[in-house]
């Protein structure tokens, strides 16, 4: 279950990046990644609040972009595998004779081409996301959303 649907996607959250046919999957996913990043608290107890529904719904949105956004870089890098099934980067330069191919040592990638290739920048990422919408958020009982301690 996706906490937003394209409709607000659309209307309450002006987003453009995704197309239209797919944006029901990454919608699907974010919300699986913000159900763990709030501990399960959004299956538990949604926040009943309008506001903070809101935020909840903005930042699955985000979320979906990112991992959209994500998912684009990896295509990407999978398209610039040296011969050995490695990613190097951007290929710089390319000789014939003898073989040579050298890339790009240039350390100014995307936020999204860090986290293509690393599972924890990934996470940190989605982390950064969430507490952009859902800082001081609670959900129903009062306990906020990003709370990491026990009940």
């Amino acid at each position: 279950m996706a906490y937003a649907d394209k409709k607000f996607y659309k209307a309450k959250y002006f987003g453009d990046r995704i197309d239209e046919t797919e944006l029901e999957k990454w919608l699907s996913r974010a919300s699986d990644e913000l159900d763990s990043l709030t501990f399960g608290r959004l299956i538990q107890q949604f926040p009943t609040v309008e506001i903070h529904a809101e935020k909840v719904q903005k930042a699955v949105c985000a979320i979906a972009e990112a991992l959209y956004s994500i998912n684009e870089q990896k295509k990407a890098m999978m398209a610039q595998k040296g011969e050995d099934g490695k990613y190097h980067g951007a290929i710089s330069s390319i000789s014939s004779g003898r073989e040579s191919i050298s890339y790009s040592s240039n350390n100014n990638t995307s936020v999204y081409a860090r986290a293509a290739a690393d599972d924890g920048e990934k996470t940190t990422l989605l982390q950064h996301i969430a507490a952009k919408y859902l800082s001081n958020i609670p959900d129903a009982t009062g306990v906020n959303l990003l709370y990491a301690g026990g009940d």
